[in-house]
């Protein structure tokens, strides 16, 4: 008798222990500081033309570059393009026109960025700037390992190549060498008095 007494009683205070007992709340994450949040703010860390005026009909190319952004679009007209370090994207502007780059963070945030073209009138006669050729060392390369871009143009007084801001100045044929991050389509502008002829490579990053 006594010894069911004493089970009962222990059965009792088992449950009346259970019945107390609560779950734990997760604790919460820890705030992140401002300097955090600062680095976690989407940016747009560059937007720019590669020609300053074009002629009627001609292409541009429009080149940005973002941080921590999730969608990216550029207007007029209004088209979402990728969220890059660094791109180019060809325009061809029938008149002066403002493009406007908007970048949405992770958080909803959007950074707003212009750039204004300006169309001038019809270029004169004479022969275009022609791309003959463009070549690389590679086309996929380790992330910083280097890569060289090549090329040979014909009535060219100045050869670009973006996003490397690289001014081949006058000369038929020059190399390049850009230790890319990233997959990068390079560009290569020849201007000459008449136009300009455009070409793209892209070198993938492993």
């Amino acid at each position: 008798m006594m010894r069911s007494l004493v089970c009962a009683l222990m059965v009792a205070a088992l449950w009346t222990q259970a019945g107390c007992s609560r779950a734990r709340k997760p604790a919460a994450p820890p705030a992140k500081t401002a300097e955090a949040r600062a680095r976690d703010l989407v940016r747009i860390n560059q937007f720019y033309s590669t020609v300053a005026t074009l002629h009627p009909g001609e292409k541009e190319l429009l080149c940005y570059g973002v941080e921590n952004a999730r969608a990216v679009w550029l207007s007029p007209p209004r088209r979402q393009v990728s969220a890059a370090y660094s791109r180019c994207v060809e325009a061809t502007p029938a008149a002066t026109t403002t493009y406007t780059l908007t970048a949405e963070g992770l958080d909803g945030v959007t950074a707003i960025r212009r750039l204004r073209v300006a169309v001038g009138a019809a270029p004169p006669a004479g022969p275009r700037a022609r791309i003959v050729d463009v070549t690389v060392s590679a086309l996929s390369v380790s992330a910083e390992k280097p890569v060289s871009i090549c090329y040979t143009v014909e009535n060219s007084t100045e050869v670009r190549i973006e996003p490397i801001h690289f001014n081949g100045g006058a000369y038929s044929k020059s190399c390049a060498v850009d230790q890319p991050r990233q997959t990068t389509t390079y560009v290569v502008t020849a201007k000459g008095a008449s136009g300009q002829d455009v070409e793209r490579v892209t070198v993938a990053v492993q």
